[in-house]
């Protein structure tokens, strides 16, 4: 089954999606959370996370790089742009904003720019 191969992604997806619609309040609750602009560098490096165990496990099921890298592009930023989506009509606490979409864009986009030298570093295995 082609579906387990996606564990990791999911797993990450899931992460993302309960910070996404938790309350504001419950996240802070750790102190080094209170640095100015600390959120968006949380964004920047769950969606890039995300972006390379999602284009791992496209590699693993053989799809050419064209292929993987598109779909990842196209399925990473839209599940972040979602999530946005759902802070907005779904939480009380929380607002979408647009910095939180391009950091979480940015993070997608450094991942897979960097996924070809983890590939020639062979740590892929681990992703």
């Amino acid at each position: 089954m082609k579906i387990l191969k996606f564990w990791k992604p999911i797993i990450l997806a899931l992460i993302i999606f309960y910070g996404s619609v938790t309350s504001g309040s419950n996240l802070n609750k750790v102190g080094f959370f209170q640095i100015n602009n600390i959120d968006k560098f949380i964004h920047l490096t769950f969606y890039f996370l995300l972006s390379v165990s999602f284009q791992s496990s496209l590699f693993r099921i053989t799809l050419n790089k064209k292929q993987q890298t598109l779909i990842t592009l196209i399925l990473v930023i839209s599940y972040g742009l979602i999530m946005e989506v759902f802070q907005f009509y779904f939480t009380s606490d929380r607002s979408a904003e647009l910095f939180d979409v391009m950091a979480n864009t940015l993070g997608c986009i450094l991942g897979i720019l960097i996924f070809p030298f983890l590939q020639k570093l062979d740590l892929i295995k681990y992703l």
